[in-house]
């Protein structure tokens, strides 16, 4: 008989235990951090606008630039970056109508080479 007592209360223990355990809250999961903010889009590597009769060409250049087309080499001056082309200068439509791409080729070795997109040929004529 020393046994049932000591059996019975280890059993209402376990018991008791269990009912306790069972009304423990579930815990609920962290929400996720949030997504790091998008990166901002790199600059154009060339603008052409249309500005006052003339076209502005802006690129991480400076100095004497060579313009390569397929029709030929000129030179186009750039000043921190913007060059500025009167809208009737052969140079753009050498541009305009290069076959495939043309290139902007400065004294230190930076160069651009670009594909020949209609919007060029656009901003060229809106601009005359």
């Amino acid at each position: 008989m020393g046994w049932r007592g000591k059996t019975t209360g280890l059993t209402i223990t376990a018991a008791t235990a269990l009912l306790l355990a069972g009304c423990a809250a579930i815990p609920e999961a962290a929400a996720p951090p949030p997504p790091p903010p998008p990166h901002p889009p790199p600059p154009p590597l060339l603008t052409m606008a249309c500005s006052g009769g003339a076209i502005r060409l802006t690129a991480a250049l400076d100095g004497a630039v060579a313009l390569r087309t397929s029709a030929a080499t000129d030179q186009v001056r750039f000043d921190g970056g913007t060059a500025i082309v009167p809208s009737r200068d052969i140079r753009l439509d050498r541009i305009a109508f290069s076959r495939g791409r043309f290139a902007l080729e400065a004294a230190n070795g930076r160069a651009l080479t670009l594909p020949v997109q209609s919007e060029i040929g656009r901003v060229i004529e809106d601009c005359r």
